[in-house]
């Protein structure tokens, strides 16, 4: 049984709603059917880590807190009925969801057709396995700062944190160069967890013509794996090939031996390539989901 409870909005979310709208039209922001959601009753929003320094305002309502949260375009928000306190989220704060007996307390969520839950861009050493699943502290997940010309641009969702108790209904892996999308995945997310998703017959689209049922590897990967959303055949070096793999660290295959990590390697062709015989080279990717009306 799901935590939460996706049925008709209360009437403090229809106001909620239609505050957001109005501001967004008004303020001349782009909505894109954007509105904040509640999160489940008993959950609530904290650091991972260290939390930094600041201090929240106190508002006089929910509506003034959700209006600070749309100017500064925040994802999520906090609103506490009795002390008035709104705790407006910067996308740059890493953050999970949490459970909280504060009955006063009600937390938020910006909803939309497609919630980025993760991104990240490639060449500044950061760790896609312990930032994604939130191993360790962020501390060591090098995704706070650029290395050169490389920045991480990093950003993960408290979502993420409750993935196995969301109706989630699709997720979408997104591959970018030059800021545009180049590869697309589309997967049926109904009843999976942030560990099997990604699997070969959860997909519904990808700009590939020969990803039939014939055995393909899709891997996550683990720890201590150098591999990341791999989607590939077997073989040597000269002869393995594939579709898209995302490198963490430098492998004995010349197509491995990269000067920045984490890299992400794909077929830019409608059909899969041998990786030792050349591939596109993408920048960043996102994860997104879509949860069920």
């Amino acid at each position: 049984m799901s935590l939460f409870l996706f049925t008709r909005p209360a009437a403090m979310d229809v106001l909620l709603l239609a505050l957001t709208t109005i501001l967004a039209v008004t303020s001349g922001q782009k909505c894109d059917d954007a509105y904040y959601n509640r999160l489940g009753p008993g959950y609530s929003y904290a650091y991972i880590g260290t939390p930094p320094t600041e201090r929240f305002p106190t508002v006089s309502s929910l509506l003034e807190c959700a209006g600070i949260a749309l100017q500064r375009q925040s994802e999520f928000f906090t609103y506490n009925n009795a002390s008035r306190v709104c705790k407006n989220y910067s996308p740059k704060d890493i953050m999970t969801v949490v459970s909280t007996n504060d009955n006063n307390e009600t937390s938020f969520y910006r909803y939309s057709r497609w919630i980025k839950t993760y991104a990240l861009s490639m060449g500044a050493g950061s760790k896609i396995y312990e930032s994604l699943w939130a191993v360790g502290s962020p501390s060591t997940w090098n995704v706070d700062k650029c290395n050169g010309i490389y920045c991480p641009n990093f950003s993960r969702h408290p979502l993420l944190d409750l993935w196995e108790h969301l109706p989630i209904d699709e997720v979408k892996l997104v591959i970018y160069k030059n800021q545009t999308a180049v590869v697309t995945l589309i997967f049926d997310g109904r009843n999976s967890t942030m560990d099997n998703w990604f699997l070969h017959k959860n997909l519904k689209s990808s700009p590939w013509n020969d990803l039939s049922s014939t055995p393909i590897f899709f891997g996550q990967g683990v720890a201590s794996s150098a591999y990341r959303f791999s989607i590939s055949n077997e073989g040597n070096c000269e002869t393995s090939s594939g579709w898209l793999q995302i490198i963490e660290f430098e492998l004995h295959c010349t197509y491995a031996q990269l000067v920045r990590f984490p890299a992400i390697q794909y077929s830019d062709a409608s059909s899969r390539v041998i990786w030792y015989d050349g591939f596109g080279i993408a920048d960043s990717m996102a994860i997104f989901i879509s949860l069920k009306p």
